[in-house]
């Protein structure tokens, strides 16, 4: 017989999908076999393995078995975005750290001439402070947002399914990253602040 259409298929949907439609007179001559799709809840297992048994030529696909094993794999692939997106995250601040180091001597200097300028030691601090916290969000940003560009390489190119960010992934990267880049630079500038003006700007020379 011709074929007149051919429907597109959605296995997403998990119905049933490879239905091929015909006039009766055209199939009556062949074996008839019958298919269908339902929910069963797990209590009820035992019915159909019971229904296996009585109906022999009874095919029974559980179809949740399936399931499990698509949303492990889902699940591993989240947990290697997470690693990707801490691996990212600690080599940015082990970067951003190194650069902090580099330039040690030239923020001590800064912060001596402002302290000799009439600026306190606390109005130095926190200069520092938000300047370290602008960098470690900064930080945080471009390591979430790697995250989430190879999550969706993945899903869309490897798994073929929709990519949805996460938004903790957008909330806690710039947040451990702006506390982690703080706490160790306001660390190390700590020494620069407790030493007297005149003394780190000798030093500086």
């Amino acid at each position: 017989a011709p074929v007149a259409n051919i429907r597109r298929l959605d296995w997403d949907s998990m119905q049933v999908n490879f239905f091929v439609i015909a006039t009766p007179p055209l199939l009556e001559r062949y074996p008839t076999s019958y298919v269908t799709s339902f929910h069963l809840p797990g209590s009820y297992a035992p019915v159909m393995n019971k229904l296996s048994r009585t109906f022999p030529n009874l095919t029974v696909v559980d179809m949740s078995i399936i399931v499990r094993q698509v949303l492990g794999v889902i699940e591993r692939v989240v947990q290697a975005v997470q690693v990707v997106f801490l691996f990212a995250l600690a080599a940015g601040l082990l970067v951003l750290y190194a650069a902090l180091l580099a330039t040690e001597d030239e923020r001590v200097r800064e912060a001596a001439l402002l302290r000799a300028l009439g600026a306190s030691r606390a109005q130095v601090a926190a200069a520092q402070r938000v300047e370290f916290v602008a960098i470690g969000l900064a930080a945080g940003i471009l390591s979430a947002g790697g995250a989430a560009a190879i999550g969706a390489l993945i899903a869309e190119r490897v798994l073929n399914l929709p990519y949805t960010p996460s938004p903790w992934l957008w909330l806690w990267g710039p947040a451990l990253g702006a506390a982690c880049v703080a706490v160790n630079a306001l660390a190390g500038a700590r020494a620069a602040l407790s030493r007297p003006p005149i003394t780190a700007l000798r030093e500086a020379e």
